[in-house]
C-alpha cells in the first residue's frame, strides 16, 4: 500500500483482515505501458481490498485501515518453479483449506461468482515495508487462514473503507463479470 501524504503506513506485522472487495482492471502491461496505444498489450489485474480487523500503533487503533493485494493472472494453479501463485494463496487463506483439483475445477467453471463469494471472509495477512526512494509501502506478502474469526466489519466501517471512485474509474473497472482463469 502506498504511503498516503500525512499518514504513516500500516506497521509491519501479522493482521486479521476481512476481504472487502475484489475487482479487476485492464491495464497495459509493464513492458508496453509507455508505448503508443495501438501497440500496447493489455492485461487483467485482480485487486483484492482487505480491511484490518485489529491492531494498534501506539495509541492509534488500526481497525478499518485498508491494504491491497494485486494479482496478474498469468497462470492459475501451480507452476513447477514457484508453486502456488498469489491468487491461489489468497483463495486458500480465505476459504481456510488447501484447494484440490476437484475444487479447482469448480472454481474454474464460474470464477467470477467464486471470487465474489469470498467477499466478507477473513484471513491473516503478513505486512512488510518496502522502501522505494523517499516512499514507504506497506505490502501484504503472505496470506494464511485464520484460527479464530473476529468481529466482522459493520456496515458503517465497510462504507468508510470503500474507495470513492470517480466516474471514469467506475466505467473502466470490470467487476469480475465473465472472468475466466
Amino acid at each position: 500500500m502506498k504511503e498516503s501524504s500525512g499518514f504513516d503506513p500500516i506497521p509491519a506485522d501479522v493482521y486479521s483482515v476481512e476481504l472487502l472487495d475484489v475487482s479487476s482492471v485492464v491495464h497495459p502491461t509493464y513492458d508496453t505501458r509507455n508505448s503508443p496505444p495501438e501497440s500496447q498489450e493489455m492485461e487483467t489485474i485482480f485487486n483484492f481490498q482487505f480491511v484490518l480487523l485489529e491492531g494498534q500503533a501506539g495509541e492509534k487503533n488500526l481497525r478499518g485501515l485498508s491494504t491491497w493485494a494485486n494479482f496478474v493472472p498469468s497462470y492459475f494453479y501451480i507452476s513447477k518453479k514457484n508453486g502456488k501463485n498469489r491468487l491461489f494463496k489468497i483463495i486458500e487463506a480465505l476459504i481456510g483449506h488447501d484447494v484440490g483439483m476437484q475444487e479447482y475445477s469448480q472454481m474454474e467453471n464460474d470464477a467470477s461468482s467464486f471470487l465474489n463469494a469470498l467477499i466478507g471472509k477473513q484471513c491473516r495477512v503478513v505486512i512488510e515495508h518496502v522502501q522505494k526512494g523517499d516512499k514507504t509501502y506497506a505490502n501484504p506478502i503472505s496470506f494464511m487462514k485464520t484460527s479464530s474469526l473476529l468481529q466482522p466489519l459493520n456496515p458503517e466501517e465497510k462504507e468508510k473503507a470503500k474507495i470513492k471512485k470517480n466516474k471514469e474509474e467506475r466505467i473502466e473497472e470490470n467487476k469480475l463479470n465473465d472472468i475466466a482463469f
